[in-house]
């Protein structure tokens, strides 16, 4: 039987619907709801009109239930959120809604954010492939898209409190480094390798540059690690 849950928006059900963005079509694509004149969601739909986002607001901030969709009523990932924050459990499912794929917990905004994919294959097979870590909402420590194989990434990034801080790289489809990577950041600001070896040596928080790491295959930490799929 299907697991999918039965779609409950946290939209207030009185709230009205104001259009506040069109597909080049004409059809509506985002519609904001009003409630005694404050905007209290938002929902955003496809070019055929069909639902495929749905989020409460309070104080202009998600909180409640964000809810991703694909066809009309069918769940793909449900996000809970408190005043702005994500927080509790997040779950995602399978494309044909029969089996939840993946799921994370935030507390106040503080987790590890997960993202799954799956295969084109028959059946289709669901493995991880975006990793971010956050800290009060803000990107915080690393961030890896991962490939099928689960042993290596194409994009990987470092922030502290929503800046770029640390090294960015980037993979062709082959495993070999993208042209102009890796690239160096402090505090938001790209610079030259020589001048982030002279940074972390007054800033632990910078990871250490490897020539190593250059490839793409990476050992994840233990509480990625038991989330890949063989």
């Amino acid at each position: 039987m299907p697991v999918n849950p039965s779609f409950k928006s946290s939209i207030p059900p009185g709230a009205r619907p104001r259009i506040v963005r069109r597909h080049p079509s004409g059809a509506k694509e985002r519609a904001d709801y009003l409630l005694a004149g404050a905007v209290v969601g938002y929902r955003l739909y496809d070019e055929r009109g069909v639902l495929i986002f749905d989020c409460g607001l309070r104080h202009g901030k998600p909180h409640g239930i964000a809810w991703r969709l694909d066809e009309p009523g069918q769940v793909l990932s449900a996000t809970p959120y408190k005043h702005g924050l994500e927080h509790g459990l997040a779950r995602q499912w399978s494309s044909d809604g029969r089996r939840r794929i993946g799921s994370y917990r935030m507390r106040n905004g503080t987790g590890i954010d997960l993202w799954w994919q799956e295969t084109f294959t028959d059946p289709p097979r669901a493995y991880l492939a975006e990793v971010r870590f956050v800290a009060a909402g803000q990107l915080h420590g690393f961030e890896w898209w991962v490939n099928e194989d689960q042993i290596s990434v194409y994009e990987e990034r470092h922030w502290r409190h929503g800046q770029l801080h640390g090294i960015e790289r980037e993979w062709t489809g082959n495993g070999a480094l993208r042209r102009g990577f890796p690239r160096f950041f402090v505090a938001g600001e790209r610079v030259t390798r020589r001048i982030y070896e002279r940074a972390r040596a007054k800033d632990q928080s910078l990871p250490p540059y490897r020539a190593a790491e250059d490839r793409n295959r990476r050992t994840f930490p233990p509480e990625i690690a038991r989330r890949l799929t063989p």
